[in-house]
């Protein structure tokens, strides 16, 4: 990580082995499991680079927060009561990074791997971190070229996302349908920091034929009353950290 975060332009992995004087095969081992964990990730062809989550890390770090002691035990909350899988996720760039879930005790459930992103554009996750961006911010990535498709039912028309913003902003939550995967369904939340701003996005995904409309309504609510408790949370723990090193 140290030799990657010096380098800029990226390495190949027969590069980090030369420089490290490690095996290739150890090498490219140990950049599949930084990989997939979103530590490091590939920039075009075989270059490795630093992935999302040590943006994350950093973030985390800026705002003296440890996310594990509040985030990790909203999550299997959540898990306990929808029964399907919790998810917290942050803004990297135009994207959206999961850092964190509670997996689903389903035989059939819907997961993914932490580090997995995707455009603001596709899912619930997405809509609601683009929606709570300030305006300036929206219209910059609304003005972009096309919009990447993830499935057929990836929303890629500008002026259906924007209305579709627009019923998120208005009900404070976001419901996708097959956006990202085929026959996945996520319902997702804004967690809000100081001035409103996106500090994270907690969603809960599942079998779209397990989360129907009525059960996404208590999906959403559930989920809305973890995110007010949960920004509540970190907001403490950020002011009590500032008033500690004031005393120092």
């Amino acid at each position: 990580m140290d030799l990657l975060a010096r380098c800029s332009r990226g390495m190949k992995a027969p590069e980090v082995a030369a420089a490290l004087s490690l095996p290739r095969s150890t090498v490219v081992r140990l950049l599949g499991v930084l990989k997939s964990h979103d530590v490091v990730r590939r920039d075009g062809g075989a270059v490795f680079v630093l992935g999302a989550r040590l943006l994350w890390w950093e973030t985390c770090s800026r705002k003296e927060i440890d996310p594990s002691k509040a985030i990790r035990p909203c999550l299997e909350r959540i898990r306990e009561l929808t029964s399907e899988t919790a998810h917290f996720s942050v803004l990297v760039g135009d994207r959206t990074v999961v850092v964190e879930q509670a997996m689903s005790l389903h035989v059939t459930s819907s997961r993914q791997h932490l580090g997995t992103s995707a455009p603001l554009n596709a899912g619930a996750s997405g809509r609601v971190a683009l929606s709570y961006l300030s305006d300036k911010e929206r219209r910059r990535f609304l003005s972009r070229g096309d919009l990447e498709r993830l499935t057929l039912r990836t929303i890629t028309d500008k002026r259906k996302l924007e209305r579709e913003l627009k019923v998120c902003r208005d009900r404070g939550f976001a419901v996708s349908k097959g956006e990202r995967v085929p026959n996945t369904t996520s319902v997702a939340v804004p967690v809000l920091g100081r001035d409103n701003e996106i500090f994270g996005v907690l969603s809960v995904i599942g079998p779209s034929d397990r989360l129907n409309k009525n059960r996404c309504k208590f999906v959403s609510g559930v989920l809305l009353k973890e995110a007010k408790n949960l920004s509540q949370t970190l907001e403490t723990a950020r002011r009590n950290s500032g008033d500690l090193q004031e005393n120092l």
